[in-house]
């Protein structure tokens, strides 16, 4: 079987619930250049999310705090591993984490 970049190399999944009892799952992959996100919310279908980053290696967790959902994503391409966060009513921002 030959390689493809449009196949996915790695996945990192979190899920939650919410305070209604929904289930939501995200499904972060790579095809050893770029990350994309995948989102199911309630069931319902599968759509692509808002979350874009160059990569080819990723992990994500999240948290539920009293202001919503909170999300992390490391992607690692090169040298060094970038902290993505996703925050209640902040959208994606670059994180803090560095690479030692």
């Amino acid at each position: 079987m030959t390689d493809n970049p449009n196949y996915p190399i790695s996945t990192a999944a979190i899920c939650w619930y919410d305070g209604q009892g929904v289930v939501h799952v995200r499904v972060y992959s790579t095809d050893g250049y770029n990350v994309i996100e995948r989102c199911q919310d309630g069931g319902g279908p599968w759509q692509t999310g808002q979350f874009s980053a160059p990569g080819s290696k990723i992990s994500a967790t999240c948290w539920v705090a009293k202001d919503g959902v909170h999300i992390r994503v490391y992607c690692t391409g090169g040298d060094a591993t970038t902290e993505w966060c996703c925050d209640p009513n902040t959208g994606w921002t670059k994180g803090t984490y560095t690479t030692v």
